[in-house]
């Protein structure tokens, strides 16, 4: 039965004959869920196929396989929420307010649905899809679990990342299990102020807060601090931003992941120029600080970060 789980068979007997008193001792109180697939839309440009998936209660939710660098090999986005609570300003699903939080089993029915279709193999996932996964702290751990099972996601716990906006005590809980998949915390400003003006959580607990946690997972694991920064032309790209993030971070090992901002109606918030955007890192560079661009995928097809809140969604969500 374990092997028949593993090959994502419809059918748990296993291949091999198991008695049918043992199999329905197994499977008793067990109840199959899956999501229904509503749409699945390719972006030709880089591979990546969006599904948009109906739960049982008519929530609405997403996931995108990305294809990776080594051929035959994708990553999946995961949905931690139907919408999403934290309002960052940026963000399109942030409008869209919060519907839910997803079960661990919908979490991991997207990675499961993705993986029985995909033309390789599903080798990763990261949890920075719809929704704040640690607003849902208990359910994305408990699925980051399964997807790291040999029995079910059959994915390495480093190869799964969970993002966050910087929910404190959430940080601090993950920090203290010990937990071995990958943290990455979206800062996007260094400036307090600014932040909380992006990130409303900001209010809730600000930059020294955040960075007190930082170092304290940081000091428990020995891993380099990753955190992710959202480019916004003529907003946080200045020189201001470099010397507060490298202040804040003083004495903890960090990189940087930067993304382009990408939203769906993109309110006040323009794409870095590539000026604007050279500079910031050889700012970020002279302070021998690493940094990774991050190319975001599905852009043209609405389903990059911050756009998986789509118009194509909103105009589902009234219908139904």
């Amino acid at each position: 039965m374990a092997r028949a789980v593993a090959e994502d068979r419809a059918d748990l007997s296993g291949g091999r004959p198991v008695r049918t008193a043992v199999r329905a001792a197994a499977l008793e109180g067990f109840d199959r869920h899956d999501l229904e697939v509503i749409e699945r839309i390719e972006d030709p440009t880089d591979g990546s196929l969006r599904y948009l998936f109906r739960c049982d209660d008519g929530a609405l939710v997403e996931a995108v396989r990305i294809p990776l660098l080594q051929p035959g090999h994708f990553t999946v986005c995961l949905s931690s929420q139907a919408g999403c609570a934290m309002a960052c300003d940026f963000c399109a699903t942030g409008r869209l307010g919060f519907g839910r939080n997803l079960r661990a089993w919908e979490i991991v029915a997207q990675l499961m649905v993705v993986r029985r279709e995909a033309p390789g193999r599903v080798t990763g996932a990261v949890f920075m899809g719809q929704g704040e996964p640690f607003h849902n702290y208990d359910a994305v751990i408990q699925a980051a679990r399964v997807l790291a099972h040999p029995c079910g996601g059959r994915v390495a716990q480093k190869a799964i990342t969970i993002s966050t906006v910087g929910l404190v005590p959430q940080i601090r809980r993950f920090t203290a299990e010990g937990h071995r998949f990958r943290l990455i915390v979206s800062m996007t400003s260094a400036i307090q102020e600014r932040r909380r003006g992006l990130l409303p959580v900001a209010g809730r607990w600000d930059l020294a807060e955040l960075a007190d946690a930082l170092r304290a997972h940081h000091e428990a694991t020995g891993a380099r601090v990753t955190v992710a920064w959202v480019l916004l032309g003529g907003v946080n790209t200045d020189p201001a931003e470099v010397e507060a993030l490298a202040a804040l971070l003083d004495g903890v090992p960090f990189k940087i992941n930067l993304i382009d901002v990408n939203d769906a109606r993109a309110d006040g918030y323009r794409r870095a120029s590539d000026a604007e955007r050279d500079a910031f890192i050889d700012a970020l560079q002279a302070l021998r600080v690493p940094v990774v661009r991050r190319f975001s995928v599905g852009r043209g097809r609405h389903s990059a970060c911050g756009m998986l809140a789509s118009r194509r969604l909103a105009e589902l969500q009234d219908a139904l």
